[in-house]
């Protein structure tokens, strides 16, 4: 019987590793992470100190590179990524405040509307050009939240955001079809501390979870990344959808 799993499943030795976002949260904790497990990692996001600092921080500095690169721009990402080849994983964690696109479905302007969306774009911008540049066994895993399996409230303000988070899920799913053998993932995430939440918002959340949530414990940055890992070491995933959600989903 033959296998590709090693004695030493999680280790990224010798792999690339493209992570867009990784100016901060989710994103900046995988970076950290799969450069701990030995891969070189491309840090891309749009301002090119915020990345710089994140690399400075990194476990093997030596071992990553910095692609500025807006991703909501198709252009921009297709310049960032010109000169790169064979990159076996792919993390796309970038996003914009969602907490700025709340409001009444029937009071929201368009506009608000429209940029709920910038998340699909921004990853179906990035998909499109890195797919060609990807090693044949490598994998995508895309970021979404659990807004796009269970919708959150009706005073939430979020229905077109839980749309979006949605089509994110949808997309992945059929894309593990389609671009298969390449793997294809999706990770949707709770309530996570990041930069997002303010100081005083980031308490009041903590004790929520602290109090109600099943596993009694704090979403922090670094336990997404760990999933974000999980789908990149093993190759026998593809097409799931991974809540990160300390049990919020279960009610």
């Amino acid at each position: 019987m033959t296998t590709d799993v090693t004695d030493h499943p999680f280790t990224l030795e010798g792999k690339t590793v493209l992570v867009v976002g990784a100016s901060s949260g989710i994103g900046a904790a995988t970076s950290r992470l799969v450069n701990s497990l030995g891969a070189n990692v491309l840090l891309a996001s749009r301002t090119p100190s915020t990345l710089e600092s994140v690399r400075d921080q990194l476990a093997d500095p030596s071992r990553a590179a910095v692609l500025p690169m807006d991703y909501l721009e198709p252009e921009s990402v297709t310049s960032a990524l010109k000169n790169i080849r064979n990159v076996d994983h792919v993390l796309i964690s970038a996003v914009a405040d969602e907490n700025k696109k709340r409001g009444a479905f029937l009071k929201l302007d368009e506009d608000t509307m429209r940029a709920s969306f910038d998340k699909f774009w921004g990853q179906v911008n990035v998909v499109r050009a890195v797919v060609p540049r990807m090693t044949k066994r490598g994998s995508l895993t895309l970021l979404s939240s659990v807004a796009g399996l269970a919708p959150s409230g009706a005073d939430s303000g979020l229905s077109v955001m839980n749309g979006a988070q949605a089509a994110v899920i949808q997309t992945g799913k059929s894309l593990a079809r389609e671009l298969a053998p390449l793997r294809v993932n999706v990770i949707a995430p709770g309530v996570v501390l990041t930069n997002v939440w303010k100081h005083d918002e980031q308490r009041s959340l903590a004790e929520w979870m602290r109090e109600d949530l099943p596993v009694a414990h704090v979403g922090e940055p670094e336990h997404v990344a760990t999933a974000a890992v999980a789908f990149m070491v093993n190759p026998y995933v593809t097409g799931t959808v991974l809540p990160v959600d300390g049990g919020l989903l279960l009610g």
